[in-house]
Parts: C-alpha cells; sequence; structure tokens
C-alpha cells in the first residue's frame, strides 16, 4: 500500500503502464471538476436574499420622533408588485411593523387591482374585477401563516378595498377628489405624475400592451383617486400611520401639508415609506 504519492517510485513503471496511469488519472480529474460544477450550480439555485426593512421616508418631518407614541398602523398592500410577492420582501416589512406596532390593519388592494389588470390585460372581456378580488383573497391565504409568525408583538388583521369602497363616505370622497383634480392645478400636476410613474411600472412588466394611451392614463388616475377616496375612509376609522415598501410621491407630499385642499382625514396621516435592503444569503453556501 502506498502512504504517500511523493513518495512512489514512478521510474519502475514501463511507458505503457505510466500512460494508462496517465488516463485514469485526467478521466478522474474531468469527474471532480464536473461534480463540483453542478454542485456550486444546484447552491446557486437554492441561494435567495433575505432583506432588511428601514425608513425611507417619513412624513410630515417633525413627527418622526413621535412615532413610539402610536400603536397603530396600516400597512398598504399592492396586488402584483414584487414586494408583496417575494416572500422574503414581504417577510421583511412584517418583521418591522411587528417591531413597531401592537396592531396592524393589512390594507389589501384587491378592487383597485382591477385597473392594474385592465391595464396590462389585452382581452377586452376579461372579467378585471372577479379576478382583482380572487387575487386579494390568494394573497391572504398564501400569506396567513407569515403575518402569524409575528402575532406575538402586533395583531394583524386583514381588510380589503373592496369592502373599505361599500362605505357611504367613499363615493363622497371620491366625487371631491374627482373635483380637485379639476380645479387645483398642482393636485392635477401631481395625479398625471403619478399616472406616468404608474404606467411606466406596468410597462416594465406588460411591453405589448395594445390599449390606447388615453385609455391607460385614464385607468392610472381612476386607481389614484379611488386610492385616496379608500385611504381616506381609513383615516377616518381613527388609523393614522400609513406604511408601504416602497414609495409613493402623491401621498408622501400629502402627508408632508402641501396639499390643504383634500379631505381633512387625509391632511392628518403619517406617511412612512420602507426601503427594502439585501442582507444576506439564506441557505448553506
Amino acid at each position: 500500500m502506498i502512504n504517500r504519492w511523493e513518495d512512489f517510485d514512478w521510474n519502475q513503471l514501463s511507458l505503457e503502464q505510466l500512460n494508462l496511469v496517465q488516463s485514469q488519472v485526467s478521466k478522474a480529474i474531468s469527474l471532480k471538476k464536473r461534480e463540483l460544477k453542478l454542485y456550486h450550480s444546484s447552491q446557486s439555485i437554492t441561494q435567495e436574499y433575505s432583506y432588511k426593512a428601514s425608513i425611507s421616508k417619513f412624513l410630515p418631518h417633525h413627527l418622526r420622533n413621535s412615532l413610539p407614541e402610536y400603536q397603530s398602523c396600516v400597512f398598504i398592500v399592492s396586488l402584483g408588485s414584487k414586494n408583496f410577492c417575494e416572500p422574503e420582501r414581504l417577510k421583511a416589512s412584517i418583521k418591522w411593523i411587528s417591531e413597531r406596532f401592537t396592531t396592524c390593519t393589512v390594507l389589501v388592494g384587491d378592487s383597485i387591482y382591477r385597473l392594474t389588470l385592465e391595464v396590462m390585460g389585452n382581452n377586452q372581456n376579461e372579467e378585471f374585477y372577479a379576478q382583482a378580488i380572487s387575487s386579494g383573497q390568494k394573497f391572504i391565504r398564501e400569506n396567513n401563516l407569515l403575518f402569524q409568525e409575528y402575532t406575538k408583538n402586533c395583531h394583524f388583521t386583514f381588510q380589503l378595498t373592496s369592502e373599505v369602497e361599500k362605505q357611504p363616505n367613499f363615493p363622497v370622497y371620491y366625487s371631491q377628489f374627482q373635483q380637485l383634480c379639476q380645479s387645483n392645478q398642482s393636485f392635477a400636476t401631481l395625479v398625471n405624475s403619478f399616472a406616468d410613474t404608474y404606467l411606466s411600472r406596468i410597462q416594465e412588466l406588460n411591453s405589448d400592451n395594445t390599449i390606447s394611451i388615453e385609455k391607460q392614463k385614464y385607468l392610472a388616475k381612476t386607481y389614484l383617486l379611488e386610492e385616496s377616496a379608500l385611504f381616506t375612509c381609513i383615516a377616518e376609522q381613527g388609523l393614522s400611520v400609513f406604511v408601504y415598501p416602497g414609495s409613493i410621491k402623491t401621498f408622501e407630499e400629502i402627508a408632508a401639508g402641501l396639499y390643504s385642499d383634500v379631505p381633512l382625514f387625509l391632511q392628518k396621516i403619517i406617511w412612512v415609506s420602507l426601503r427594502l435592503k439585501k442582507k444576506s444569503y439564506i441557505g448553506s453556501e
């Protein structure tokens, strides 16, 4: 038995034997390289990023130090957004909320998601509302356990925008925002800016859209006006802190006090935009 290959006297082998050894060693090296490549490939597939949430913007600024005084918040869920489709991103937001609030209303935007589906869809006969409602139920069903993981510190309850829009004040507020968009040039500019941003994001997801630009713009504006009315209804319930992973310039500016003509309940909201940062790999390396 050979204990050390470097101590072996290779001169005692014939040329034919050396060639045979060389061939066998080459095959063994190739096999090892292939196995190593497959191993690293499988590792890269199973690895995922975890995320850490932190405050990106807090409005109005002068109330930031008073955040610990608030026990409840509203967590806004935009269906279809990657921050709510990818579990690790969603988990980061839930964790951040659970560390700061004792109760949280998870506002799932099911009814307004129909507008996103219509902008993205090419089939005019598609039942967008029914599909949107189904998507909201699916989100709750698939992520309920994830929220329950953090109920030790914070009690999460789901509320659907399709339920909120049944409140008697919803059409009243929606009409107010429509009128404001027509009478206030500054607010109209803000709405148009939102529509452009909204449509550019959807364009990245579906560049084959056949709906006219005019129709898309109308749907995008409707989305914001409905969302504004929905948030006003929620704020009227006594919930003032709104948390969103990402940025919605419209509500950041409203919370900053730049639009005094919007309904009073919406003027008084606190808006927290979260930043989600990749933290580390999950799994073995």
